[in-house]
């Protein structure tokens, strides 16, 4: 069935056959926690799948500019999400740059105004 394909390459296969309006579906559902859960259960391998799917959105999961990111958004449980994406091997091991801001632009937006630690 999979043609001796790895189940990553069968994944990315498939998504090539999603026209654009689903691909912006599967966008708007897949957040940053999701995609890194997906990704410590499924290997690394995934990252690079969900990647573009997370990528301009928010540390809330909502993607930028969506009206659903700002008065449903609950500071408790961001923070929560914030401390779980620095679990992740790409924050802590890699310093992955996109991973390293996202979790620093998130930590921004709960706490604005606090004073910015330099490296």
């Amino acid at each position: 069935m999979t043609d001796g394909k790895s189940s990553v390459q069968v994944i990315a296969d498939g998504l090539k056959t999603l026209n654009r309006a689903e691909l912006e579906e599967l966008d708007a559902i897949i957040t940053p926690r999701a995609a890194i859960l997906l990704t410590k259960a499924f290997g690394d391998g995934f990252g690079a799948i969900l990647g573009p799917l997370t990528e301009n959105d928010g540390t809330d999961g909502a993607p930028a500019g969506d009206a659903a990111g700002g008065a449903a958004w609950d500071a408790a449980g961001a923070e929560a999400d914030l401390r779980a994406m620095m679990q992740d091997p790409r924050y802590w091991r890699d310093r992955d740059p996109r991973t390293v801001q996202q979790v620093a632009d998130g930590f921004r937006k709960l706490y604005p105004g606090e004073v910015q630690a330099t490296a």
